[in-house]
Formats: structure tokens, sequence, C-alpha cells
């Protein structure tokens, strides 16, 4: 019987620690994207500009059979795409480094625009 209140002090103590622990760094970048950018004809050109770079290659038209995935924007939130242009997944790699967070929100934006194909 003693050892009940010391074991409910440390499970509060667990749950207190958790709800203050920070938010990783992933979500801290993770921009928003409000219905104002997702329209923007602006940022949709600049996105369709950075896919024509490198993202063509592997999810264009042209790109060889297999190399990559067929591009789905309707299964898609905006969060997802740029998560995954942002750091990669599996055989992706990660394009933090090579386009700026811009680039990478408008290659977002395009792929999620009405104008978008692979």
């Amino acid at each position: 019987m003693r050892f009940k209140p010391l074991a409910a002090a440390c499970m509060l103590g667990t749950a207190l620690s958790a709800l203050s622990l920070p938010a990783s760094a992933q979500d801290a970048e993770m921009p928003p994207f409000p219905k104002e950018l997702l329209g923007d004809p602006a940022v949709e050109a600049e996105g369709r500009e950075v896919f024509a770079k490198i993202c063509k290659f592997c999810h264009g038209k042209s790109a060889y059979p297999g190399k990559a995935p067929k591009l789905n924007p309707s299964r898609y939130t905006p969060e997802f795409v740029y998560d995954r242009t942002t750091n990669g997944f599996r055989g992706m790699p990660s394009f933090k480094e090579q386009f700026s967070e811009k680039e990478r929100q408008a290659v977002t934006v395009f792929i999620m625009s009405k104008g978008f194909s692979n």
C-alpha cells in the first residue's frame, strides 16, 4: 500500500514532463499553407520552375519508369508534400540544403495546384 502514492507521483511527474517537452525542430519549420498562398499564381509559377529543375527527372512524364512514384496530389496535404520535399523519404533525398524554404513552399503550391500533372 505504501508504494501506490509513490507510483502515482511518478506517473504524474512523467505526464507533466511530457507536456512541457519542446516541439520538434521539424514541426517548428513547417510553414503554414493558407488558401491565399495555395492559389497565388506567382508562387505556383515559381514552384513550376523548381519542379522543372529537379523534380521532373524522377516524378515527371519523361522519368525513367519505376524511378519514383507518380505524384497524386489529390491524396496529399500541402504539409505532407512540404515535409517530403524538405526531409526526403526512403530513396528521395532531402532538398533542405538545395532549395530555400520559399522554393520548397513554392514547389508544394505547384504540386497542389490544379495545373499540376506528371
